[in-house]
């Protein structure tokens, strides 16, 4: 299969809704073509409204938030209300090669709102180099997306038909460094602060990955050694490195080619880590399995993940600058199922249901969110398309035996029935 790349997925995407593609070839390598290098980037304006009222009835220590609104029902990354319109993502880079076919680069910068750029105005997202001489064995070094979930690779401007990934991709892997700020708890929940923005999926390391075509199959893998630190540090923050694999087969229909080809793919991923809290460090793992179709008009994904070791859950009391409630030896997961219809060569309608787990090992703090997405896009040209979405989403306190009645238990509930809905309008144009 001829190779393509970012360059190809930017300048000649037709408007076709959610691409099948191979995105560690396409992210990790440029085509002779591309030249030395080009510019490139894209925006997305986004406006988010959150229907939620200030929560009212808390009662003992939480009683001094009655009458505000729960970081759940806020605008991320301020989480200054229940609505915004914001920049949620504004990048520009440049990629291309070094020596045609042998070596290409690949830069982006980000300057828009979201969890990468919560500690600060701008940062460097990607920043890596790909060697390709030894067959069957491809080198790419630096910061870049790590080979996980199908989720987290997607090229979000061209690719991603949602405005919001889904509660299990968001929580198990965007990563934020944190710092213990009280008693560290191997069982349980310990309280922590933030000591970094979020990792956009991405880390800082050598991977070897390659792909291989028999007939209609297509036979990809990815093996990376990474920090499992901010993205914006060089050096790993404990002696411990990451290590993070992908496999996957795909059949590829009718010779189909590039970022809009149709095709059935499967894959399963693996990550392993540690983590320094409290002067202690403790596993971090996560892992996955997933399968895709598209086919003509339609498009169907579904995608399970879990998370054992560091399990972050959120600042409790659930409010804007409130400790960060950290499991260091609990388990999470997730799953999501999705799918899209290409009606109209300018129009998409799409389809999430997603679920996710938290903190399934203390039954007290358990608890489980689902959400129903229902999207439009609309392409308006090859390089603008329009997504509006809303999102129906409930929280369930999963054990409410295991929380004492009274107080306690009243608060859990009120804070679960208070998660609002929320609505979503995002214009994205790429160059």
């Amino acid at each position: 299969m001829k190779r393509k790349t970012v360059a190809t997925l930017m300048l000649a995407a037709l408007p076709i809704g959610a691409h099948a593609a191979n995105w560690l070839q396409l992210q990790g390598n440029e085509p002779k073509d591309t030249g030395y290098y080009k510019l490139w980037g894209f925006f997305q304006p986004t406006y988010t409204y959150i229907d939620a009222d200030p929560i009212r009835g808390l009662g003992g220590a939480a009683a001094p938030f009655n009458g505000q609104l729960t970081a759940a029902n806020r605008v991320g990354p301020r989480l200054e209300d229940n609505e915004a319109f914001q920049f949620n993502r504004a990048r520009l880079g440049v990629r291309g090669n070094i020596i045609p076919e042998k070596i290409n680069y690949f830069f982006l910068t980000e300057f828009g709102r979201n969890a990468i750029t919560s500690e600060r105005d701008t940062a460097i997202t990607d920043a890596s180099v790909t060697f390709n001489y030894i067959p069957g064995a491809r080198i790419r070094a630096g910061l870049f997306k790590l080979p996980t979930s199908e989720e987290a690779l997607v090229a979000v401007h061209t690719s991603f038909p949602y405005v919001y990934f889904s509660n299990a991709a968001t929580s198990l892997l965007i990563e934020t460094q944190y710092r213990s700020t009280g008693a560290v708890n191997s069982s349980g929940a310990s309280n922590g602060a933030a000591d970094s923005g979020g990792s956009g999926f991405r880390d800082i390391g050598i991977q070897v990955y390659d792909w291989f075509n028999q007939g209609p199959w297509e036979y990809s893998y990815a093996l990376m050694v990474s920090n499992g630190g901010a993205i914006d540090q060089l050096y790993d923050n404990n002696g411990s490195k990451d290590i993070t694999g992908r496999l996957q087969a795909a059949y590829i229909f009718n010779k189909s080619k590039g970022p809009n080809r149709e095709d059935a793919s499967v894959w399963v991923w693996h990550q392993n880590g540690e983590r320094t809290f409290g002067g202690r460090d403790f596993d971090r793992i996560r892992e996955g399995v997933g399968a895709r179709i598209q086919k003509g008009p339609w498009r169907a994904t579904a995608e399970y993940l879990r998370g054992e070791g560091m399990i972050v859950a959120g600042p409790n009391p659930p409010f804007p600058g409130q400790p960060v409630q950290i499991g260091l030896n609990d388990k999470a997961d997730g799953w999501y199922v999705e799918g899209g219809w290409r009606f109209h060569k300018d129009w998409e309608v799409d389809l999430r249901f997603d679920t996710f787990d938290r903190l399934t090992e203390t039954a007290a703090l358990e608890r489980k969110f689902d959400t129903t997405t229902l999207g439009v896009n609309w392409y308006a040209y090859k390089n603008t398309r329009v997504t509006l979405n809303y999102e129906w989403r409930t929280m369930e306190v999963s054990n409410p035996s295991a929380i004492p009645a009274g107080v306690q238990l009243n608060n859990a509930n009120l804070v679960a029935d208070n998660l609002g809905d929320r609505a979503s309008l995002q214009v994205t144009w790429f160059f």
